[in-house]
């Protein structure tokens, strides 16, 4: 490699090509009662990664915007965002998307051993808490990732992001894009 390597990742994405997700496709986010500001802004910045069709953030607190903003980056301009309370979540969530926990819990199953749908509203836990017991009720179903590790947990946007991609894996060739 004996010529100038360029890293900077708009040079690099103006010469590489992706299909976008369909918009009938794209992912929701959920967030369960965030308690950490910059999380939620990380989870934003995910959503517009990997093209999502919105953020729904689950809250009864108010959050400074100016720290989300910060975290997400441009992505707070490409995102929406709605803050709502629990009890309004099938109103913004799609009659054929699948609520799909991604959380550890009795009966959760193995991200990488398990096809997820192609319209999903993925729910992320509470930083301590995790998903609350009613809103996991409302789950079609929990999934996990494995951990090898001695370490048995992960950042919530570091854990949705490795679900998130692998949801684009799978989904890209089952879509065909």
């Amino acid at each position: 490699m004996s010529e100038s390597i360029e890293t900077h990742s708009n040079t690099f994405f103006s010469k590489e090509s992706y299909n976008e997700i369909p918009t009938a496709y794209r992912p929701i986010i959920v967030t369960d009662h965030f308690s950490t500001p910059s999380n939620l802004g990380n989870i934003i910045r995910l959503a517009a990664n990997i093209g999502a069709l919105k953020v729904i953030a689950l809250t009864n607190q108010d959050f400074r915007t100016s720290k989300i903003k910060k975290t997400a980056g441009a992505a707070h301009a490409h995102i929406p965002v709605e803050y709502i309370e629990t009890r309004e979540l099938s109103l913004h969530v799609p009659e054929d998307y699948s609520l799909i926990a991604l959380e550890t819990c009795t009966g959760s199953k193995n991200l990488f051993q398990h096809h997820l749908p192609d319209k999903m509203a993925l729910v992320l836990g509470n930083e301590k808490y995790g998903i609350h017991p009613e809103l996991l009720q409302l789950c079609k179903e929990a999934i996990h990732i494995p951990m090898c590790g001695p370490i048995k947990s992960m950042n919530v946007s570091h854990a949705a992001s490795v679900c998130l991609f692998h949801w684009y894996y799978q989904t890209i060739g089952r879509l065909e894009l």
